[in-house]
């Protein structure tokens, strides 16, 4: 990384630390074009797209992040869940769906997994992967109860 760009995120994030997201964006666009395909934009990039609602540009940014690393897990639930804000439950999944197999046990992998699930009316599927997520950390459970869509699938158990 050049001591300019090191400089350019440093800045971006001072302005994030400050709230001012668009400032911070700015900030990113004066990097030179490789530099915004770099991890460390991508990442400060879909951050700030999220905080001002632009869930289209941070799911394609997420998604980029998930070329570049296609271990992080993470990455395959944040796109998903920019594409929950657009209302695209159908692609949500399927971002998850495209995450590699580790994710399989994943503990909030198989949660945001199960939302999507029974948002698209696939109760049975829904249930076993939110057991499955609970299986793997049994901390979720509070937050499942409270899911509007998973909580009346825990009820039935």
């Amino acid at each position: 990384m050049t001591v300019e760009t090191h400089q350019i995120l440093q800045s971006a994030i001072g302005y994030l630390e400050l709230g001012m997201a668009e400032d911070a964006l700015r900030e990113l666009d004066r990097l030179a074009p490789d530099a915004r395909t770099s991890v460390e934009a991508l990442e400060l990039a879909s951050v700030l797209l999220q905080r001002l609602g632009r869930w289209a540009d941070a799911a394609a940014a997420y998604a980029d992040l998930a070329r570049i690393d296609p271990d992080n897990i993470e990455r395959y639930i944040a796109r998903g869940c920019c594409l929950y804000e657009l209302g695209r439950v159908e692609e949500c999944r399927d971002a998850l769906l495209a995450a590699p197999p580790a994710a399989r046990d994943h503990a909030l992998w198989n949660f945001h997994l199960a939302c999507y699930e029974a948002h698209l009316g696939r109760g049975d599927e829904a249930r076993r992967l939110v057991q499955r997520s609970l299986a793997l950390d049994p901390r979720l459970a509070a937050m499942a109860r409270r899911n509007s869509r998973l909580g009346p699938l825990l009820a039935a158990l």
